[in-house]
């Protein structure tokens, strides 16, 4: 089942089922989103999943980046910041 809260207590729950009733649970639509989207973001590369943290959005959204490979030089690296200081600033506002 899930974390939320259903409206029945234990024995309410318990006489319904008695009675041949179902009981379901609503759950948030953002909710479920959110769960998605941070299991799409678990698979990722370690390196991307820090990334889009230091830019507070999901890996989804980063932009198209360069191969990991270059991504280990300094230069590759100071041409990085903009762009993460820019996902910083469109996540704020």
């Amino acid at each position: 089942m899930s974390d939320a809260r259903l409206p029945w207590d234990p024995f309410q729950r318990e006489m319904l089922e008695a009675l041949g009733h179902v009981v379901y649970a609503a759950q948030d639509r953002d909710a479920l989103a959110a769960q998605a989207a941070d299991a799409a973001d678990a698979g990722a590369p370690p390196l991307l999943r820090a990334l889009a943290h230091a830019a507070k959005s999901r890996v989804a959204q980063l932009p198209a980046l360069p191969p990991i490979e270059h991504l280990h030089t300094p230069a590759a690296k100071r041409a990085l910041w903009p762009t993460l200081r820019a996902l910083r600033k469109a996540s704020r506002g």
